[in-house]
């Protein structure tokens, strides 16, 4: 085996293998942690092909990692962990001070024995709605940046400043949501406020947009309780879940801001 940078050529490979996991991921996710955190996304080879798969994104104190897939011919081999023992120490030495990721329930025992705790689970919440919303008032996008890291403890500036010109981005003074479409559907997050009064207002919004129905989809911490309320009322179901764990500090999280994750999984 042989442990090399995850370039830009192997993403096809990635992409099927996803797929067939059934993980919604977008090649400009992949493109955004290359350019963000090229030192901790690796791939193993096999005979030169790659055999398995790990991404990290590094933020002001903290760290994400997503993305680990060892192909179904490779498991058992100790890859996984390989994989996660070289990107924990790249993070550990670039000074992150928490490293968070999610974890199936199949995942959760090796993520447990590299010092993982659980902190949350993570609902994966399915809809429908327009692709468009409507317009709401719009503030800066400093003030969404403010109000996420309310809930993870950390700056993560990186993911707005990343952000594609073909998202749907609106905000009221206490709340933002994001919308992005992809092949599988609409993906609505991060969507964060300071009440439940305010984040309601936002999905309506979303739901009630213009053009053709599409299926919507988001990933939700379970401990916020308004954020499972809404959705329900909204017509949205869970139909998965997955725990948010964390290795290092103990982080400052408040789940009552976050009602959805920036990614499905790839970066927090």
């Amino acid at each position: 085996m042989e442990l090399v940078p995850f370039k830009r050529s192997y993403i096809d490979a990635f992409l099927g293998s996803a797929a067939a996991e059934g993980w919604i991921t977008a090649q400009a996710e992949l493109e955004f942690l290359f350019s963000a955190c090229p030192d901790c996304c690796l791939v193993y080879l096999f005979e030169g092909k790659p055999a398995a798969f790990i991404t990290a994104l590094r933020y002001e104190r903290s760290a994400w990692i997503g993305n680990l897939l060892v192909l179904p011919a490779f498991r058992q081999r100790g890859l996984g962990r390989g994989l996660m023992e070289q990107v924990l120490r790249c993070l550990e030495q670039s000074g992150a001070e928490t490293v968070w990721l999610t974890a199936s329930a199949d995942g959760a025992h090796l993520y447990r024995t590299l010092g993982f705790t659980r902190i949350d689970r993570v609902l994966r919440w399915t809809g429908t709605g327009r692709r468009t919303i409507a317009s709401i008032k719009q503030v800066s996008p400093a003030t969404a940046v403010s109000m996420d890291s309310l809930g993870w403890g950390d700056g993560r500036g990186k993911i707005f400043a990343a952000l594609p010109e073909t998202v749907s981005y609106f905000m009221a003074e206490d709340a933002f949501l994001i919308q992005t479409a992809t092949a599988a559907g609409v993906h609505i997050g991060p969507w964060g406020a300071s009440s439940a009064k305010a984040a309601a207002a936002l999905l309506a919004a979303a739901i009630s947009g213009e053009g053709p129905a599409v299926e919507l989809f988001l990933d939700a911490p379970e401990k916020n309780r308004s954020a499972g309320e809404i959705l329900s009322a909204s017509g949205f179901s869970v139909s998965s879940s997955a725990l948010l764990m964390y290795k290092g500090s103990v982080p400052h999280y408040r789940p009552e801001y976050i009602y959805s994750l920036a990614s499905m999984g790839s970066y927090g």
